[in-house]
């Protein structure tokens, strides 16, 4: 008994200990990029597909082909109406500006005699997947102690983005991927006088101008996970202990203290792994 509380105690001196070491290297690399230079690419297009397989409500089975497609036509809510050129500069402008926020530049500072450095960087996005699909999602409530569920269609867009970064000669693949979906809540209740239950549906839908106010939080997003990103690859590079991979450092500017997380980080794709296109 007295060596397990004396084992777990050596651990948790351990833990301790790491996660010092893991902070003064983070804060270093902070102090150290506060000059950084951040030459930034953007795809000049997305990579677009509707998944979507909507129907034909009851209503119209008997209408006109034309009439079918319009509707089916209508029920597409954003991949047919983005304008590449403008959910691109978004995604730019807004990193070009967080990246400010975190003490680094973007200047195109490349040449065929330079190359990345500690304080000299490169990001680039060579692929921007964005995929719109509706599929139904289940809600459930409690009535009188029974349970009731439904199912409610929901539209969603798929935004997935390649990364290749670099501040040295090795390029380090990675990728992300974010939903912008409908804000959907159902809630069920009883009528006494028939003591049928019914349910209630609110959707907030999706629209083109919310998929570019999207754009905007993928930017400052996108930002924040390349820093991170290059602050933990610089953490792995100088600490002495074993480096945990499933919790990330964050660094949080605004504030400026550092946290871990477990999935809110960029997922580096390793040079055995393979794209899936």
């Amino acid at each position: 008994m007295k060596r397990n509380i004396v084992l777990l105690i050596l651990g948790a001196i351990l833990l301790l200990h790491s996660c010092s070491e893991q902070h003064s290297i983070a804060r270093r690399f902070v102090k150290n990029n506060r000059k950084t230079v951040v030459a930034l690419y953007m795809p000049e297009r997305l990579a677009k597909r509707n998944l979507r397989n909507d129907s034909i409500p009851e209503n119209l089975a008997d209408s006109s082909l034309q009439q079918q497609i319009t509707y089916l036509e209508k029920q597409v809510k954003v991949i047919d109406k983005i304008n590449d050129d403008k959910f691109l500069d978004i995604i730019y402008l807004t990193m070009q500006s967080t990246l400010k926020n975190y003490g680094l530049t973007v200047e195109y500072w490349e040449d065929e005699n330079s190359f990345p450095d500690p304080t000299h960087w490169v990001i680039e996005i060579p692929r921007i997947e964005v995929t719109e699909t509706c599929d139904p999602q289940q809600f459930c409530g409690w009535v009188k102690y029974n349970k009731y569920c439904m199912d409610v269609p929901v539209d969603l867009v798929n935004v997935a983005a390649w990364f290749n970064i670099a501040n040295d000669t090795v390029y380090n693949l990675a990728f992300t991927e974010q939903n912008y979906f409908n804000d959907t809540d159902v809630t069920f209740d009883i009528d006494y006088h028939t003591n049928k239950v019914y349910s209630k549906t609110y959707c907030d839908t999706i629209d083109i101008e919310g998929f570019y106010k999207f754009a905007e939080i993928l930017g400052k997003l996108y930002s924040g996970y390349c820093y991170d990103f290059m602050m933990n690859k610089y953490i792995d590079s100088q600490q002495n202990t074993p480096t945990n991979a499933v919790y990330r450092y964050r660094y949080d500017p605004y504030e400026r203290y550092f946290y871990q997380t477990s999935r809110d980080y960029l997922i580096e794709i390793k040079p055995h792994e393979t794209i899936q296109e």
